[in-house]
């Protein structure tokens, strides 16, 4: 892959609702589709090499939210 594809790619934003926890290198994503959750641990080492995936409910989600702004 080239140099500017590999930069435009990594400027292009994350498909899905998400919140990343950079302390433990984790992404937690809403997923409601079982086919969509089979791709996300690849989906996220595109976006967010050496992180792991995590499924999260919008409720968990939002408590993440409320965590990392306080």
């Amino acid at each position: 892959m080239s140099l500017f594809l590999l930069l435009l790619d990594m400027k292009t934003k994350f498909p899905l609702e998400h919140v990343v926890k950079y302390d433990t290198q984790e992404v937690w994503i809403k997923c409601d589709s079982s086919n969509t959750a089979i791709g996300l641990s690849t989906l996220v080492d595109k976006y967010y090499p050496g992180y792991k995936a995590k499924v999260a409910t919008e409720e968990y989600l939002s408590q993440l939210r409320n965590q990392l702004a306080n």
